[in-house]
């Protein structure tokens, strides 16, 4: 199945937000995985209202996957059964919560993302699952093996000079740490128009085109409408056409189940039950 990493330079061009769009429009079960060291955002802010409502645990995910894990020579899709939750409005998608913070990136270190990114890429590998990868913006601190695993690298810009000028010096970058025809862009609050001017300037294919839409970006951002989105809202519509593409055309091998073959409950299943 498919390794999907979403990257951004120094600007905040939506990354988090456009793969919680992604994630929840995703045509089949799908992993997410909040991996920014800098602290993640799909918790507290697409999700919030089911974390103050005690229905997702933000002790679970990549830290403690890391801590209880610090003995273990590798990591093995198995080990995140307990670290993984049920995202409520998408009963499809799991989500690996991420950092509170800058501080924890310490304590998970750099043997802590090796196995993260192993047990990400054999659960997609052996496990049969799609894994989508927030690393937040690009820095000194973006743990490289995650990058090693993707079959899909993509650096997230909205269609405007400033944003475009700060990810022009990160593609050599991430050239240099993935396989040749991995690196793709996502064009973020853009139009077709937009998204043709991001790929002249950056010399990059567009992967993903998604429309300015405010109302439904913010829920994505900031857990609006208890982070479930208008069915027909454009942000929607243009991720469900995005992921089903991303999705077909990434996975050579036919997908284990139909989505509809999934339980359809929103209650959060036992940590066995996660990663079936």
């Amino acid at each position: 199945m498919a390794v999907i990493v979403m990257v951004s330079a120094k600007c905040s061009p939506g990354v988090s937000a456009s793969l919680a769009a992604l994630a929840y429009a995703w045509p089949r079960r799908v992993l997410l995985a909040d991996c920014d060291p800098a602290g993640g955002d799909l918790a507290a802010g697409w999700l919030g209202h089911w974390l103050f409502d005690n229905r997702l645990d933000t002790g679970r995910g990549v830290l403690s996957f890391a801590t209880d894990t610090r003995h273990a020579s590798v990591g093995e899709a198995a080990l995140l059964a307990p670290h993984v939750q049920q995202v409520p409005v998408a009963p499809h998608a799991r989500l690996l919560a991420g950092l509170s913070g800058p501080a924890q990136h310490t304590s998970v270190g750099d043997g802590g993302w090796r196995r993260v990114a192993q047990a990400l890429g054999d659960a997609s590998a052996t496990g049969g699952w799609d894994v989508l990868i927030d690393v937040g913006r690009h820095s000194p601190a973006t743990p490289r093996p995650l990058f090693a695993i993707a079959d899909r690298v993509l650096v997230g810009v909205r269609p405007v000079p400033r944003q475009v000028v700060a990810t022009r010096p990160l593609l050599p970058v991430l050239s240099s740490r993935v396989e040749p025809g991995t690196l793709a862009m996502a064009a973020v609050a853009s139009s077709t128009v937009g998204a043709r001017d991001v790929r002249r300037a950056l010399g990059l294919p567009v992967a993903v085109e998604l429309p300015h839409d405010a109302r439904t970006a913010a829920v994505f951002a900031d857990g609006d409408r208890a982070g479930e989105p208008l069915s027909r809202a454009p942000l929607v519509v243009a991720a469900r056409s995005a992921a089903a593409h991303l999705q077909t055309t990434l996975n050579l091998r036919p997908p284990p189940a139909p989505l509809d073959a999934a339980p359809a409950r929103a209650d959060v299943p036992t940590p066995k039950e996660m990663l079936r």
